[in-house]
């Protein structure tokens, strides 16, 4: 892999920096800083961020440790891709787990806007089931969703799994966003997410010749 400043380093700072970015890349849970050198210390920690960098991962600061998952420009080009996109069954049913679990608790005020997507509140099979989703249906999604780690079984129903702690800070703001629109279209909040969607961009003004590049 080619970062330079991971070259630079010593061995034994390489393996601190190596370490890191196989924990935060394959934990389940936000992994913390004091396990971790090379999360610990800022400057390990940008080297860490730069080798995720030179595969379209990013660091992520989620509930007090680190993970990592796609920037936000390998995400949209993933989408339009179609590489891993749900299929249209999931989707259905994972919004259901979204709505009941995140969306009307929060909009309702019963949760914290601040509190992580996997601490809602678990949504009941048989409540699923009512919303007009057949049982073959409901079960094959729900086992597909699991095994993805989209969705975990809970004592009391279904909440969202671990890969959503992965979301990038704009991804989370956006989803949140989509649900307020669905959960609860007539609020306020609704009502202003709507005004600043319908805003035209004003796009930025190239900088000066001499503020792009590094050198003269």
């Amino acid at each position: 892999m080619d970062v330079p400043a991971l070259h630079a380093l010593s061995h034994n700072r390489r393996a601190d920096v190596r370490a890191a970015v196989c924990a935060v890349e394959s934990a389940m849970l936000p992994v913390p800083s004091t396990h971790y050198r090379a999360l610990a210390e800022t400057p390990l920690r940008m080297v860490v961020e730069q080798v995720l960098a030179a595969s379209g991962r990013t660091l992520l600061a989620v509930g007090g440790g680190y993970l990592s998952g796609y920037s936000d420009e390998i995400r949209h080009r993933l989408a339009h891709e179609g590489i891993g996109v749900l299929p249209r069954e999931d989707r259905a049913v994972l919004t259901l787990i979204l709505l009941f679990s995140v969306a009307v608790p929060r909009a309702s005020g019963t949760t914290l806007p601040e509190q992580l997507w996997t601490q809602g509140e678990p949504v009941p099979r048989e409540q699923l089931k009512g919303c007009q989703v057949s049982d073959v249906v409901l079960t094959g999604a729900l086992q597909r969703l699991t095994d993805a780690g989209l969705v975990r079984r809970t004592r009391t129903g279904y909440a969202l799994g671990h890969q959503f702690l992965r979301l990038t800070p704009a991804l989370g703001a956006e989803l949140f966003e989509q649900l307020i629109l669905l959960a609860d279209p007539d609020s306020a909040l609704a009502e202003s997410i709507r005004r600043r969607r319908a805003r035209p961009t004003v796009p930025t003004a190239p900088a000066p010749d001499h503020e792009v590049h590094d050198t003269p």
